[in-house]
């Protein structure tokens, strides 16, 4: 299964709650959000990536047909290659398409690094807000000294600071499940493509077959193998961008 999910709930919620302020009594009549314009785009890259996903579940699914067509049909066991490996190739671009990205080794760790040293600045930041200062009010208010006011500037600007820390460590906590999705839809397109090239290897060794490919065979199957590997090396790399609208991906 390919996921992609939006982050965990931040637990500065105390924080959020400066920005999202509680609904007052004329709130209280239910609105209705129309989604932005990101949101509709995100929800189509969503839907793209898991169709996209959902072709190489198909074409695993498969295999098993594959593996006896081999030892009954070997030619068209052959045929059969090339047509999954177009299909693979399918997926791959509509993937990519959608903003998928092929993560590697490097690029995972440097993304998790990233997001780990987000969230520990945003928990840093967080425990370094003060205690809301007291709201004076009516004749108290006209009281209040130099110091008080301080206090309610140093309360803003490190709640303004941590609450820019949360979002930050939010965003790159989104942008690492993003890059897990990329990267499981990848191994799963790496895992059909090596039973593939089993399945060729296993026709070319079993050279007595009675029901041998011809060349034209080969060289159909061999294009569309060169094709797909092509999809995966030139799938761009690097950190994925997370889906703002917290769609998922799954197959």
């Amino acid at each position: 299964m390919i996921s992609l999910t939006a982050p965990a709930a931040s637990p500065y919620s105390a924080l959020r709650s400066l920005r999202d302020p509680a609904p007052t009594a004329r709130d209280e009549t239910p609105r209705v959000a129309l989604p932005s314009l990101s949101e509709m785009r995100d929800a189509q890259k969503a839907q793209k990536k898991a169709m996209a996903a959902k072709k190489v579940q198909a074409v695993r699914e498969r295999m098993d047909a594959l593996k006896l067509m081999v030892r009954i049909d070997q030619k068209s066991a052959l045929k059969m290659t090339a047509e999954l490996a177009k299909e693979l190739k399918s997926a791959v671009t509509d993937y990519v398409e959608a903003g998928g990205k092929n993560v590697t080794d490097g690029d995972m760790a440097m993304i998790r690094k990233q997001a780990s040293e987000a969230r520990d600045a945003a928990e840093t930041a967080a425990d370094g807000v003060p205690a809301a200062p007291a709201q004076a009010d009516g004749a108290q208010a006209a009281a209040v000294d130099a110091e008080a006011r301080r206090a309610q500037q140093a309360y803003a600007v490190a709640a303004e600071v941590a609450q820019s820390q949360d979002h930050r460590a939010d965003r790159l906590d989104a942008v690492e499940s993003a890059a897990w999705a990329d990267r499981g839809f990848f191994d799963q397109v790496k895992l059909a493509l090596g039973e593939l090239k089993k399945a060729r290897e296993d026709i070319k060794a079993d050279w007595a077959h009675t029901r041998k490919p011809g060349q034209k065979d080969w060289e159909a199957s061999d294009q569309a193998m060169a094709e797909l590997e092509r999809s995966i090396d030139f799938a761009p790399t690097g950190a994925p961008e997370p889906l703002s609208s917290g769609a998922s991906v799954k197959a």
